[in-house]
């Protein structure tokens, strides 16, 4: 249902209206750019710098990613029927515009589709905006934008009579920022009695996310639908997302983020993009090694996902090591969860990320459609279900070793069974 557009509301429609700064949910951090607007910034500037720095695999990529709303939205209650954002959007990323060419030339998606102003009403999608249609105008350079108003009661809920202002049933509203490119926002209005910020329910968890472009949201059509924010959506999570498109696993990106607000649940989803570029063995299981210690010494008490890399499907340029990522990961992981099953404490689980149809993809780089994000979101679910309930998982660090969650297809004598088979001398040697 298409129920947002972009125009200019007349100031008479406002009965009332909140500065977006208290509405910000999913950022670090809030840089006032003047006249009570912000920009909401995913990584702590000492993450910015580091993303840029020469320690980065691929800085001019991540200095462009870093400005990026992935995963960042407002949210707040209401029982206005419309309502009015004042926003001011970036240009879009040259690195993303290499993306969507790339896409274009295969015909694998519609101009145009791949994000957008979502809104969500009471946990369930509503509508989305084209940013092609949210540019500003020429005269509005400086720190007013556009004014993107949305309609939350359409005729068909409203028995198609007006809504007088205060009249409409009080919802909870979400609007999902781009996730690929930044925003400064200002005001909310709206034709209601009030505009408050979301009551602070405790959420059913804090998912911080730390990922690649997948997680970033390209190029599946909308920020409400890459699989983050479905999760988000359908639990109830208190989402943090730190995805980069072109990342990899970079120590020197966690570097101020012990002032982030403590999560329950991390999900690292890292190591496609080893497949792009040559690399040192040895220096590659150096940093994933550091990565996840790091991790782990952040957030010791945080239940910890890692998603690995499909091991066939992908193709590499000579001298790089994805072939080998998903043992340099599987070992990184494998000492975090012994330290943790030492000590008693969360659980760490690795799983290995679904391999998706070309039908569900995007391009030729694996970004998924919106149908293939919301499959990977139950995937990832379904695993975080596992992750938070197996106690076999935190107890042994294996999941099912008890036989219960598997049914009675597995025993405990399978489960050690499987592990003696195991040989756990292997090791990668640097081949260079």
């Amino acid at each position: 249902m298409e129920a947002a557009r972009v125009r200019a509301a007349s100031a008479s429609e406002v009965v009332c209206a909140a500065w977006a700064s208290g509405l910000v949910r999913g950022a670090a951090w809030l840089e006032d750019v003047g006249a009570k607007w912000v920009r909401p910034h995913r990584f702590w500037p000492e993450q910015e710098r580091a993303l840029g720095s020469c320690a980065a695999w691929y800085p001019g990529i991540y200095r462009q990613m870093a400005p990026c709303c992935a995963g960042v939205r407002l949210e707040f209650e209401t029982d206005a029927s419309e309502l009015v954002l004042e926003v001011a959007l970036d240009a879009e990323p040259a690195a993303t515009s290499r993306v969507l060419a790339g896409v274009a030339e295969k015909g694998l998606l519609a101009p145009g589709a791949h994000d957008a102003l979502a809104v969500d009403v009471d946990g369930k999608r509503l509508a989305d905006v084209s940013l092609d249609a949210v540019e500003p105008p020429a005269e509005h350079h400086g720190t007013r934008g556009s004014e993107v108003a949305f309609e939350l009661a359409s005729g068909a809920a409203s028995g198609d009579l007006l809504q007088l202002p205060g009249f409409a049933d009080a919802s909870r509203v979400c609007v999902w920022l781009p996730a690929l490119r930044g925003a400064r926002l200002g005001r909310v209005r709206g034709n209601g009695t009030f505009l408050r910020p979301a009551g602070h329910d405790v959420p059913a968890h804090r998912l911080l996310v730390l990922g690649d472009s997948v997680a970033q949201g390209f190029v599946c059509d909308s920020p409400a639908a890459s699989w983050p924010s479905v999760i988000a959506r359908e639990r109830g999570f208190e989402l943090v997302n730190q995805s980069v498109g072109g990342q990899v696993f970079q120590p020197s990106a966690l570097v101020g983020l012990d002032r982030l607000d403590v999560p329950d649940v991390v999900i690292v989803a890292l190591g496609a993009n080893y497949s792009y570029g040559r690399a040192s063995l040895a220096v590659v299981s150096r940093e994933v090694t550091e990565y996840l210690s790091r991790v782990d010494a952040l957030w010791p008490d945080a239940s910890l996902l890692v998603m690995v890399p499909p091991a066939d499907g992908k193709t590499s340029v000579p001298g790089s090591c994805y072939p080998f990522i998903g043992k340099i990961i599987g070992d990184a992981v494998a000492r975090v969860r012994a330290r943790r099953v030492s000590e008693g404490r969360a659980a760490v689980y690795e799983v290995m990320q679904p391999e998706l149809g070309e039908e569900l993809l995007s391009d030729a780089d694996g970004h998924p459609t919106a149908e293939g994000a919301q499959i990977l979101a139950g995937f990832v679910e379904a695993r975080l279900d596992e992750l938070l309930e197996c106690t076999c998982l935190r107890d042994f660090g294996q999941f099912g070793r008890c036989g219960a969650c598997l049914g009675s297809a597995a025993t405990p004598e399978d489960a050690i069974a499987g592990e003696q088979d195991a040989d756990p001398a292997d090791t990668i040697e640097d081949e260079e």
